[in-house]
């Protein structure tokens, strides 16, 4: 089992590869609904790192992370934080599989916040990891709305 630490690194990093993911996914999009989602969930992503950074910095912090210079490091090398696979889905040019991939990782990173949730002991820090988690299940109610639209022959997407 990950440390308390190590997973809260883990989310910190998935904030911030989940914000770079979705900023090069709506630059490819060609559906104006799955690009506006895009949008809005790059500035939900980087909103979600620094609320962790914030809420968690002096748990980090005991354990001699910097939770600042730690977000720092990951976006001063932001084309690092992308996984060959998100590499290989976004050089593909596929809005589907995108799509699908980015679902997947809002599920993952509901399901992080929830398992955090049980590992913290205080009631602020509870309650940041369900707001966290409420918040990635929108996202995920979001992306999977765009993949409907996406599946949909052009001249039946609803217009912006």
């Amino acid at each position: 089992m990950d440390s308390m630490v190590d997973v809260i690194k883990i989310a910190i990093t998935n904030e911030v590869r989940a914000k770079t993911f979705y900023g090069r996914a709506a630059d490819l999009a060609s559906d104006g609904e799955a690009q506006m989602v895009f949008i809005e969930l790059i500035e939900m992503e980087d909103e979600h790192a620094r609320r962790l950074v914030d809420g968690f910095g002096g748990l980090l912090g005991e354990a001699g992370v910097d939770a600042q210079d730690f977000l720092a490091r990951l976006e001063a090398d932001v084309d690092e934080t992308l996984d060959d696979d998100q590499v290989k889905l976004l050089q593909d040019k596929e809005m589907r599989p995108v799509i699908d991939f980015a679902i997947g990782m809002e599920e993952k990173a509901r399901d992080t916040y929830l398992h955090l949730k049980t590992r913290v002991e205080t009631d602020e820090l509870k309650a940041l990891c369900q707001e966290l988690a409420d918040e990635e299940q929108r996202h995920y109610d979001s992306l999977t709305e765009a993949r409907i639209g996406a599946d949909a022959p052009p001249e039946e997407r609803p217009m912006l």
